[in-house]
């Protein structure tokens, strides 16, 4: 199992160095939706990792995904959100709520 990237140039930079090679540096929604097709078509990718804000921008793209997209914060920090993902995705999994 391979893991892709999705990211801004500040982002993907990281990755790369940790000698990740299926990364896509991004510039537009489109570029970024295009990139998240490619990788999850790709039988050998088990694992997508983008940002919180391309996330949002391509959330039906994401929605169509059938393998495990985590959503990492930028070098702007995380997106505060009314509801956290991650905290829905554990209560609805686990049944607890986390604080």
């Amino acid at each position: 199992m391979r893991i892709g990237v999705v990211g801004d140039p500040d982002v993907v930079v990281g990755f790369r160095l940790a000698g990740l090679t299926d990364v896509y540096e991004v510039k537009s929604p489109e570029q970024a939706a295009k990139a998240i097709e490619e990788l999850n078509s790709n039988s050998e990718i088990g694992l997508i990792i983008t940002t919180e804000r391309i996330g949002e921008q391509v959330r039906d793209t994401i929605s169509a995904v059938k393998k495990v997209v985590v959503e990492v914060p930028d070098k702007n920090g995380p997106i505060v959100r009314e509801n956290d993902p991650v905290k829905v995705l554990v209560r609805n999994a686990v049944g607890v709520d986390i604080k």
